[in-house]
């Protein structure tokens, strides 16, 4: 089966993220990677039927529901690692806030 969409840069970050997720539980429905990703539904759909026709993740129907896991394999863990080194630092970097400071000069009296 091949995929009928573009391979892109934020397509990329987009399958690196669902892999992070599924690395840290596996066998989750796209509803379930939709609330932890952020992403939406179509990009969830999107992306787990390119990573299923990359190999990277299997999906099984489990008491009716489809659930997605990290495929075992000996490439795997390099895939997953790889991408994670790529994607977490971006993540990270868009979550962190510095704290404000506030001097005591700037303090009204009231």
């Amino acid at each position: 089966m091949l995929s009928i969409y573009e391979q892109t840069k934020q397509g990329r970050g987009t399958r690196s993220r669902i892999l992070a997720i599924l690395n840290e539980t596996d066998g989750l429905t796209r509803n379930e990677l939709v609330k932890r990703s952020g992403l939406t539904y179509e990009q969830v759909r999107r992306q787990t039927q390119n990573l299923h026709i990359a190999g990277a993740i299997e999906s099984r129907l489990v008491e009716g529901k489809r659930r997605y896991y990290l495929k075992e394999s000996s490439t795997t863990p390099v895939l997953v690692g790889f991408l994670l080194l790529v994607w977490l630092p971006i993540l990270h970097s868009t979550i962190e806030v510095e704290p404000i400071k506030i001097s005591p000069y700037d303090q009204r009296d009231s």
